[in-house]
């Protein structure tokens, strides 16, 4: 059975219905505040299927996947590639880390190595760098 990748949103904002290759995957809650005693800034995740090929539903196929990240306030878009375990040292049983900030995504195994980094382009109201 195929493994999953994990979409972390590391903004304060809630991701209302994360699209994933066109088809809803779920929503993800904003980092946390701090109350009710959860550290602050932990981030909320989402657990996404991964698969070989594209099946018309919320999967990380093999290759490019276009991914629709609506915060509250706005939206991002962007297209993660997953790695090919012919090419690589990643099965496709491993599950992922997918860590998706205002300006740019990152996917990591969960051992912490860093497979690449995804720029996030912004729509409608952007958020202002502080």
């Amino acid at each position: 059975m195929p493994g999953s990748v994990y979409v972390f949103n590391l903004y304060s904002e809630p991701i209302s219905n994360l699209m994933v290759n066109g088809s809803p995957a779920g929503s993800i809650g904003g980092y946390a505040t701090g109350a009710g005693g959860t550290p602050i800034y932990t981030p909320a995740s989402l657990a996404v299927p991964r698969t070989r090929y594209a099946s018309g539903s919320a999967a990380f196929a093999l290759g490019g996947n276009p991914v629709m990240v609506p915060w509250d306030s706005f939206q991002g878009a962007l297209t993660v590639t997953m790695p090919d375990p012919s090419q690589s040292p990643v099965g496709l049983n491993d599950p992922l880390l997918l860590l998706v900030a205002v300006n740019e995504a990152m996917l990591m195994t969960t051992r912490g190595y860093l497979l690449s980094t995804f720029p996030v382009q912004l729509g409608m109201q952007a958020a202002e760098p502080a």
